[in-house]
């Protein structure tokens, strides 16, 4: 009798778990006229009294490049009531529904009435679709700026090459897929280690998403005395973890 308690627990947790999110769904694209619109479905499932939900929609090809803008604030949620509406896309250029392959959704800004802020961003979920009919991908990003242009760069001598933050015409160049943050390497001077298009995505087991980031981490592991910093980098999609030494 054990091992069946022990899935009955199993399946409880889990439900237990999955029943206090923000349940978020692309249902569909349909083009209307001349106009595209997101069919978005979402239900509270939280025990939180949430006030308002900001979420930004960036929709994108099958090569990931940006084609539209949406947003939208939901208000007053009724708990565990599914709630449909549909949203605008804002395309950059004049584009066909047809077009849009992929969903990247951000969670601009969660106002929850005790200011769990951070708990209330964090539950937002995408339903999981199990028919696996949906010919639109989505999902999740925690920054928009991927969608950012942004010619900033910087020559880091620990590690002897140029980076820039990644952002989708990075990603687009390099043909990163399914990765929307960390330091692109754009130009190698004096490493053995890393090549142009290499994904900097986390850095002694933190993720990265910018420069500072990265400095930070650094300077930890100089003020721990060490002489080799570990990375987790994107070559080619595949990840590879490394003991870099540092200049």
């Amino acid at each position: 009798m054990k091992p069946y308690f022990l899935i009955f627990i199993f399946f409880t947790f889990a439900k237990a778990i999955y029943a206090k999110n923000i349940i978020f769904e692309i249902s569909g694209i349909a083009k209307v006229g001349q106009d595209c619109f997101i069919s978005v479905f979402i239900k509270d499932e939280t025990d939180l009294n949430i006030k308002e939900l900001h979420v930004n929609i960036f929709s994108t090809d099958i090569n990931e490049k940006l084609l539209g803008r949406s947003n939208i604030i939901f208000t007053k949620f009724n708990k565990n009531q599914p709630f449909v509406t549909n949203v605008p896309i804002n395309f950059e250029n004049r584009e066909e529904c047809k077009a849009i392959k992929n969903l990247k959704i951000h969670v601009k800004n969660c106002i929850e009435i005790n200011q769990n802020k951070d708990q209330c961003e964090n539950l937002v979920k995408i339903k999981e679709n199990l028919s696996g009919n949906h010919l639109i991908n989505t999902n999740i990003i925690k920054d928009s700026s991927f969608f950012n242009s942004d010619n900033n760069e910087l020559y880091l001598k620990e590690f002897g090459v140029y980076l820039k933050k990644l952002n989708s015409d990075y990603a687009q160049r390099y043909k990163i897929k399914n990765y929307t943050s960390g330091l692109i390497v754009v130009e190698v001077n004096k490493s053995n280690t890393f090549l142009v298009g290499d994904l900097i995505t986390e850095v002694e087991m933190t993720e990265i998403y910018n420069i500072s980031q990265l400095r930070k981490q650094i300077v930890e592991v100089f003020d721990n005395k060490k002489k080799h910093i570990l990375i987790n980098f994107i070559r080619n999609n595949n990840e590879k973890l490394v003991a870099v030494k540092l200049n």
